[in-house]
């Protein structure tokens, strides 16, 4: 690469730019100039991915040091970011930087925070730690050291080490201490946040495709039941009608933690389990921690059970060590730290940046990928010590933050090796570039309003840090739900990116399921409403999945992306956008039946109703107990299935509904591929363009070939065309010539037309109003 380099009497300072909007600020302390510039961190090739050389000349940004202070600006001068002081590097290691901010400048990102959103002013501190319900307001499961701000920049800390974060608007500057170094940065310019999303993510990884069913709904018991009342509960599902595709065992599927043995008294027959489920069409996944305990501390065991009832019955005093594993682990050298502890004991935490290590673990998976487990959920990534040592040299300290990206890294690769399915790894712990090993878990909520508002801010930081795939635990981990909670808990959760709920035995909570509180409180029809309209709304993630893996854009968004030129949304953070198309403003006061939503410019369609808005203000919205406020932009194609019981791994979109709402024109897509297989990145799938026109009475829908193919691609779709806000058609035609069989409801204001498409060519509807 072509760097570029300045020296001052506090620092020596090198710039490399990364793409055309971005540039990475590198300090080291003074010395000579033909000095050697420190090596990288032996972390940063496994988070950076590989770039191109790129010439100074050639990049939209320019670089220029003054009194030892970097300043970061567009071609045309304008600046993007400037160093308030020279960096700091103290003869131990630790680090200070400090950015100047503008007069009301606003902050996003920064991980996993459930206390905020928007930030201009206050303190944290990024350390990846157990955050449970209770430290939600001082605590994170995952520290990312990136932020973007409304300035129209992004920054990426290249430092693991914990930091502190002051921004300090009285003073004009934002401050980060971290414990360790390097004084080493990313600049990413948009200004429009979806281009620094963009490079971000071209440079730290795009999330890839998960599996088409993972789309689906999730469950986990807790504590962990019998088999039989695993099996009974997806029946249950069936019998009701409520759609279902995975299952993941909580911790005490396991014999010992962990020697990957099933524990027989609650999986007596693991082969008939995963049939059982497999002929349900429900996939198996189960969870693990990093650790291989040779100590069972029976008493901090006994202090969480009474905490929180996490033990199956009689299984409180027994012995869980794994001794052979751990011993095997500690004389080949594969622990990062030999005397770690978590919720189930203690011992060595597997280091996975060692490769003999990770091949080591993964060796002790693949038997149970091979009796159908489809995925693992791995938790508990927070608890390494700052005097752990990693195979790449780094201390504990260093290591701990990024602990869960090569937890999660190891797995995923390790799942890649096994054959061309789409790996899925479902993590608590991430750190920058934990995208490509999808997916995440916000961690432990309750089924309270206060909880609804803490995962939306939760899931919003996640997603300005290329994060397309989390889950805000339907109900929360644990904690009764009354008939109110349940409702919009339900309404919410079931829409993000992953679906999960949990439940409990019903001796310790029977108000967690979909059908608690009775058929009167319209409970289990609510739950199955949201069910039904996510299994409905599969083409739509699914195209969302596609645009996050090309463009890195999440699938749930805040409005500060769709809308930043808004400044009303900048603080919005009870309102999301699914995609570019749908918000959803969840109702997050209890008792409320009606809420206000800010609508940005252009005009919007209720969901639910053919009530219409103009945008540029706020509204008053009725949302009785049943109803999540939905909003349909104006110019909107959207595209939908039928309701499903589950995805099958053979599913296609061979059965759609496009909904078209004006204003014309409007457009939308359909992508398609195999659903399970990594061949898409190779150039197997499909893409179908759909364009809706308005012109002198006509109203015209154009469905274009599709471009691509793939193994299993249908040679034609039924589709089902809906218009929406629209008067008595007079005549329908396809491809010129009048068909029959639509369907006018004068109450719905809307035209249906079905029509059988050939997917390689184009067909077009058109409806005339005279």
């Amino acid at each position: 690469m072509t760097d570029t380099y300045f020296s001052s009497d506090s620092a020596r300072t090198r710039v490399r730019f990364l793409a055309g909007n971005a540039v990475r600020v590198t300090h080291a302390r003074p010395g000579n100039e033909d000095e050697p510039f420190p090596p990288d961190r032996p972390w940063l090739e496994h988070v950076l991915l590989p770039t191109r050389k790129f010439a100074p000349e050639q990049a939209r940004l320019s670089v220029a040091a003054h009194e030892g202070c970097v300043e970061v600006r567009t071609r045309e001068g304008e600046l993007v970011l400037a160093e308030a002081r020279p960096a700091q590097m103290a003869a131990r290691g630790r680090t200070r930087l400090a950015l100047r901010i503008h007069p009301g400048e606003g902050f996003y990102g920064w991980g996993e925070w459930f206390n905020a959103y928007r930030r201009e002013r206050g303190t944290f501190t990024l350390r990846a730690r157990e955050s449970p319900a209770f430290a939600q307001r001082r605590r994170t499961y995952s520290a990312i050291p990136f932020f973007l701000s409304d300035q129209g920049y992004g920054f990426l800390l290249l430092n693991s080490h914990q930091s502190a974060w002051r921004i300090a608007p009285a003073r004009g500057v934002l401050e980060v201490k971290a414990a360790g170094p390097p004084a080493d940065y990313v600049v990413i310019h948009g200004p429009a946040f979806r281009d620094i999303l963009a490079t971000y993510t071209a440079l730290t990884g795009k999330p890839p495709l998960v599996p088409r069913w993972a789309f689906g709904l999730w469950v986990t018991g807790y504590p962990q039941e019998h088999q039989d009342r695993v099996t009974a509960l997806v029946e249950e599902h069936r019998q009701r009608s409520i759609p279902l595709d995975a299952v993941i065992l909580d911790y005490h599927w396991e014999e010992r933690f962990h020697n990957f043995r099933w524990r027989r008294e609650l999986v007596p027959e693991p082969a008939r389990l995963i049939a059982e489920m497999r002929a349900r069409g429900v996939r198996l996944g189960l969870i693990i921690t990093p650790f291989q305990n040779d100590r069972n501390q029976f008493l901090r065991k006994l202090l969480f059970y009474l905490y929180a009832r996490n033990v199956p019955p009689g299984m409180l005093t027994r012995d869980e060590r794994a001794p052979a594993a751990y011993e095997e682990a500690r004389e080949k050298g594969y622990l990062a730290h030999p005397r770690a502890q978590w919720w189930f004991g203690g011992g060595g935490m597997v280091d996975f940046t060692n490769p003999e290590a990770v091949e080591w673990w993964n060796d002790r998976l693949r038997p149970l990928y091979g009796q159908g487990v489809a995925f693992f959920k791995n938790d508990d990534g927070e608890y390494l010590p700052d005097d752990a040592r990693s195979h790449l040299g780094m201390d504990g300290r260093e290591y701990h933050n990024l602990y869960g990206f090569f937890y999660g890294k190891a797995m995923y690769e390790g799942m890649t090796a096994l054959d061309d399915r789409r790996p899925l790894i479902y993590a608590r712990s991430v750190w920058a570039g934990s995208q490509r090993y999808p997916a995440l878990f916000l961690g432990d909520q309750k089924p309270t309003f206060k909880f609804i508002r803490r995962t939306m801010r939760a899931g919003l930081n996640m997603g300005l840090a290329g994060f397309a795939y989390w889950t805000a635990d339907v109900f929360g981990l644990d904690g009764r739900t009354t008939p109110e909670t349940h409702v919009r808990y339900a309404q919410w959760a079931l829409l993000v990116p992953v679906a999960r709920y949990f439940v409990r035995p019903p001796d310790l909570d029977d108000t967690r399921f979909p059908w608690s509180h009775g058929p009167e409180s319209g409970v289990e029809a609510n739950f199955r409403t949201y069910a039904d309209l996510r299994y409905r709304l599969l083409p739509y993630y699914y195209a969302l999945a596609w645009e996050a893996h090309r463009a890195g854009l999440p699938i749930l968004r805040p409005l500060m992306l769709e809308f930043q030129d808004d400044g009303r949304v900048r603080e919005i953070d009870d309102q999301v956008m699914l995609g570019d198309r749908l918000m959803l403003a969840p109702v997050v006061e209890q008792g409320a039946r009606a809420r206000e939503i800010y609508l940005p410019a252009g005009t919007w369609h209720d969901f639910w109703s053919t009530r219409s808005y103009e945008g540029g203000r706020k509204v008053h919205y009725l949302a009785p107990l049943d109803r999540l406020p939905i909003l349909v932009r104006g110019g909107t194609v959207l595209p939908m299935g039928p309701p499903l019981p589950h995805i099958p791994d053979d599913h296609r979109f061979d059965c759609v509904w496009l909904h078209a709402w004006p204003p014309y024109p409007a457009e939308g897509v359909l992508y398609d591929d195999d659903g399970t297989t990594r061949a898409y990145r190779e150039g197997a799938f499909s893409v179908t363009h759909v364009t809706v026109e308005a012109n002198a009475g006509r109203v015209v829908m154009r469905i274009s070939p599709a471009q691509g193919d793939f193994a299993g691609q249908v040679e034609s779709r039924e589709v089902n065309v809906a218009l929406h806000h629209c008067p008595a058609p007079a005549g329908v035609f396809v491809n010129g010539a009048r068909a029959t069989g639509w369907m006018y409801d004068p109450a719905e204001e809307r035209t249906l037309v079905p029509v059988r498409c050939p997917v390689d060519t184009e067909t077009v509807i058109e409806v005339s109003e005279t």
